[in-house]
């Protein structure tokens, strides 16, 4: 039996018509209570300019699980690139 909930398997649902988006820049702001993440897009007809699409607000633990996925992704991503270029491969694939 779990010791707590974190260990529950959580059922996650997503909608058939999830939109999609593309950000090229992110801002991250940190409070004592949460982490705010806003996702963007620069302006490619207007240099230096860009508009904040998302916002995301995270509770500091949620950040902390956020950064290990992605820091656990990148690293699976690199070691997948590295056998792909050491077998002579195309590392896109």
């Amino acid at each position: 039996m779990p010791e707590n909930n974190a260990e529950k398997q959580l059922k996650v649902h997503v909608k058939h018509d999830l939109e999609y988006s593309y950000r090229d820049m992110f801002n991250i702001f940190i409070s004592p209570e949460d982490v705010t993440i806003e996702f963007g897009n620069r302006h490619r007809s207007v240099e230096n300019e860009a508009t904040i699409n998302n916002r995301i607000v995270l509770s500091l633990s949620n950040a902390a699980k956020l950064q290990r996925s992605l820091q656990e992704a990148l690293v699976s991503l690199q070691k997948h690139v590295k056998e792909r270029m050491e077998a002579g491969g195309n590392a896109e694939n």
